[in-house]
């Protein structure tokens, strides 16, 4: 037990002593910890903070320290105010580390400082070697509501490596925004931190104000997180904030949370770009109402898990912003004259095409001389409402709900252009009327109502318009009395999604459509949990093309399928079943020996090209447009860079690309196998014939590199031109000596868009025949003796040759020729001077050898049969 206590005490004063933390809550700095310096011109002000009263003279510094150790592996954090706008006289330091009390004088140490010639002030860390200044960290010039208000926390982190990481949150609180980052390991030690405030206007002797002080050691963490924020992005999407950075693998498992109200678990979670924060994604929107979300499960990076069931609340009510084509102008009563049974009066009848509730506050109805604004009210799922002037409000109430406009904008008996805006002026409807819409002379004289044939989608303009069929002269209030569903025989397709970026997806139909009922998101869904798209406009002229921005962005490197349902055509036919679906897809990004460089013909054959192989070493489907080729200049710079696809173009796992200016040469040339998988550029980088350098990029990322030399050829080789340099191993690197031989001579000196001939094959090793009989005979049954082999890679040469069963030679079917390490050879039965060898008994003799003269031989027998008169 006392040898228990002994660490617990052991343990907790280690603790105590590499943490710096003062609030100032005691109201006082003299103790916990002690502040020395100048003591005289500080104070604690009644908010509990540190707060300076030097005096009040035209140019005066004034500091205070305390003990502080920590210097590498460590974090700052202070909260600084100051009540001025800070500039290159008047301006503070916030010791991080220093090796003197006295912070006025000659140290060594780190501070922060504020206080520029603008009204813009950076956030910078220097370092102080003696009298001298550094600044190492350049924060970015951070704008004020208030020129004459700083207000920040500030933290700054240190590892052991000595990399410095700079954060302030401008609003005083612990949303920190990275200023920058560098590393300096000048001094790894310290015996004090502090303040240093420097002014030179006697005004600002007690505006410097500090606060919640804590220094830290980074490694240690006890403390579980805590749930920080929960915001709701859209309604099926939340973004919850942890206090600290969690652990991914235990982050991103779904049943880790939990949402009341029966949703359950979120059907995707989602990593964003800031450490703590997470994306929840549902797979049903919201419904209006109180949630809690509970999150159990979840650890920080050193294993602290969150508290049991904690949970965090919070009110949803289901935003909605109409679109163009939500509510339509249904029914127009221009030429009211002569009217049987509707008041003769204007109106417009205008109908809310969507399943949600629309407030009509700040809208404007208008026509091309005069506009007014609606009054404020709601229009519910699938309600018509009647527009028509104040004054004539009260005769149309009795066929419904009636919005009395004032002034009201007088309608054109012959054509006009009504338009609806919300209250941001986005179009909302359009009706570009003319009296030839009434399809009957008579009616366009006046005493009936233009209606719209099918209210609920179909196209507008003149085959969707014509006068009301109802003896009253009209039908506000109520269903057109010409509605009608329009027949077509051509029913909709979806033909294409192209993928613009990674929210922004085009979408291609095979005829115009219906703009209403395209504009739906909920006609639109993405698996994968990304759901609805956040917004879809359909492109105009045509409506044959429509715009879907996604609500989350999609995810590299996997593949997702867009299905459409319940968009229609101009005549209501919805879009076919068999063919409403789309791939969507992003490759990941390359990242650094994912693309490596597989094979490079950098001395071509006479009238022939270069050459250079590309292999995508990884399980993934990556993305050609994101890389680039380049070489080395003079200076070992990278030089010649030349995008490989201005479009995607898709490199799937484990395959071979060759990029060259001449795609038709190399297939001439050599044997492709795979003759689609070529990249053919307008020029290549420069690459000599003695020697160079071949460099993926992905941007600035190098992701592979070879430096190549013709002393790389094997020795023996006579000529190296058309021969090409291929990889041995993807688990090496490019340059590591040896991973780079000839191609064999047995597959053609190259071997373009597929398996190289000197890859590694395993250890085993053999050489053996497929049958040991055959009758070259001609009728293409075993025709041909066919012999494989397999050697290990440092084998480079083979002899093979063929003797009869008394020991003379008969064929030499190679002579110290460059083979790969994997491949086959067959025998047709013809010995050295083409005649037909005799039926019997042959032995195949098969040496491989190497430059160093290391040999190995294999014996094969086989049986050249005939057949039987």
């Amino acid at each position: 037990m006392k040898k228990i206590l002994l660490i617990s005490l052991l343990l907790f004063s280690k603790i105590a002593f590499s943490q710096v933390i003062d609030s100032f809550t005691d109201g006082d700095f003299s103790q916990n910890p002690t502040w020395k310096g100048d003591v005289n011109y500080f104070q604690v002000n009644p908010q509990k903070q540190l707060q300076s009263k030097g005096q009040q003279l035209a140019s005066q510094v004034i500091s205070l320290s305390t003990a502080n150790q920590q210097s590498l592996n460590a974090s700052w954090e202070f909260l600084v105010q100051l009540d001025f706008n800070p500039s290159t006289t008047n301006f503070v330091r916030i010791y991080l580390t220093a090796d003197k009390e006295d912070l006025k004088g000659s140290l060594n140490g780190y501070f922060i400082q504020i206080g520029e010639t603008r009204a813009a002030d950076g956030f910078h860390l220097y370092k102080q070697t003696g009298t001298t200044v550094t600044r190492i960290i350049t924060g970015p010039q951070k704008a004020r509501a208030n020129a004459n208000l700083v207000f920040a926390k500030v933290k700054v982190t240190r590892d052991a490596n000595g990399k410095w990481d700079l954060f302030t949150d401008v609003l005083g609180g612990n949303n920190f925004i990275l200023e920058g980052s560098a590393t300096d390991k000048t001094f790894t030690t310290s015996l004090f931190t502090g303040v240093y405030c420097k002014y030179a206007t006697a005004s600002r002797y007690n505006r410097y104000i500090f606060d919640d002080f804590k220094i830290d050691d980074l490694l240690p963490d006890i403390a579980p997180p805590t749930i920080k924020n929960i915001e709701v992005i859209n309604a099926s999407t939340l973004d919850i904030t942890f206090s600290e950075t969690l652990d991914i693998s235990s982050a991103l498992v779904n049943t880790n949370y939990n949402l009341s109200n029966g949703y359950g678990h979120p059907e995707n979670v989602a990593a964003t770009t800031s450490p703590n924060v997470y994306r929840l994604t549902f797979s049903k929107d919201f419904s209006s109402g109180e949630y809690t979300l509970n999150i159990n499960d979840v650890k920080d990076k050193k294993g602290n898990v969150i508290a049991a069931n904690s949970n965090v609340k919070f009110n949803f009510i289901k935003p909605y912003t109409a679109k163009f084509g939500d509510v339509v102008i249904n029914e127009i009563f221009a030429n009211p004259t002569g009217s049987l049974g509707v008041p003769q009066k204007e109106f417009v009848e205008i109908w809310n095409n969507t399943n949600e509730y629309i407030l009509t506050q700040g809208w404007k109805f208008n026509d091309q001389t005069s506009t007014s604004t609606l009054s404020i009210d709601t229009i519910k799922p699938n309600q018509y409402i009647i527009l028509t002037a104040k004054a004539d409000e009260g005769l149309f109430k009795s066929f419904g709900k009636v919005i009395g406009i004032s002034p009201w904008p007088s309608l054109n008996n012959d054509k006009d252009i009504i338009t609806l805006n919300d209250q941001t002026g986005r179009v909302i409807e359009k009706v570009a009327y003319t009296d030839s819409w009434y399809r009957d002379d008579a009616k366009k004289k006046g005493g009936y109502s233009l209606e719209l044939i099918d209210p609920k989608g179909i196209c507008k303009g003149s085959q969707n318009w014509a006068a009301s069929a109802d003896v009253s002269g009209g039908t506000p209030g109520k269903q057109n009395s010409i509605y009608n569903t329009q027949l077509s025989k051509e029913i909709p397709k979806l033909v294409s999604a192209n993928v613009i970026d990674s929210v922004t997806v085009l979408v291609e139909f095979s005829k115009s459509v219906d703009s209403l009922s395209a504009a739906q998101t909920t006609n639109y869904a993405i698996n994968n949990g990304i759901g609805q798209p956040k917004s879809v406009i359909v492109n105009s002229p045509n409506f044959n093309t429509a715009t879907m921005v996604l609500s989350s962005p999609l995810a590299r490197g996997i593949e997702n399928i867009l299905t459409l349902n319940n968009i229609t055509d101009c005549a209501g036919n919805s879009i076919s079943a068999d063919a409403n679906t789309a791939k969507l897809f992003i490759a990941r990004k390359a990242e650094k020996n994912d693309i490596l460089i597989s094979e490079i013909l950098f001395n071509p054959k006479v009238g022939s090209v270069d050459f250079v192989e590309i292999y995508n070493k990884t399980d993934q489907v990556l993305d050609l447009k994101d890389l680039q080729l380049a070489n080395l200049d003079a200076n070992g710079k990278v030089a010649s860079i030349k995008k490989l696809s201005a479009k995607s173009l898709l490199i799937f796992p484990k395959t071979y690309w060759v990029i060259t200016t001449d795609a038709s040469s190399i297939k001439a040339n050599y044997f492709c196998e795979n003759p689609n998988n070529f990249i053919q550029l307008s020029s290549m980088p420069g690459f000599n014939n003695d020697k160079g350098n071949v460099i993926i990029l992905s941007n600035s990322l190098q992701i592979d590199r070879f430096d190549y030399n013709e002393k790389m050829h094997v020795a023996l080789l006579q000529n190296p031109d058309g021969v090409s340099l291929e990889r041995v191993s993807f688990e090496k690197n490019a340059n590591e000596v040896g991973n780079f031989k000839s191609a064999a001579a047995s597959v053609g000196f190259a071997t373009p868009t597929y398996k190289n001939s000197q890859e590694p094959n395993g250890d085993e090793v053999y050489v053996k025949l497929l049958s040991k009989t055959f009758s070259p005979d001609g009728d293409n049954f075993e025709d041909l003796l066919n012999l494989d082999y397999q050697v290990n890679e440092n084998a480079s040469f083979a002899t093979v040759n063929i003797y009869s069963d008394k020991g003379r030679l008969v064929r030499k079917l190679l002579k110290n020729q460059t083979i790969g390490t994997k491949g086959n050879l067959s025998w047709d039965g013809l010995n050295d001077n083409g005649q037909k060898a005799a039926v019997g008994i042959y032995v195949i003799i098969f040496d491989v050898f190497d430059l160093n003269g290391n040999t190995k031989r294999f014996k094969n027998t086989c049986v050249l049969a005939a057949k039987i008169d």
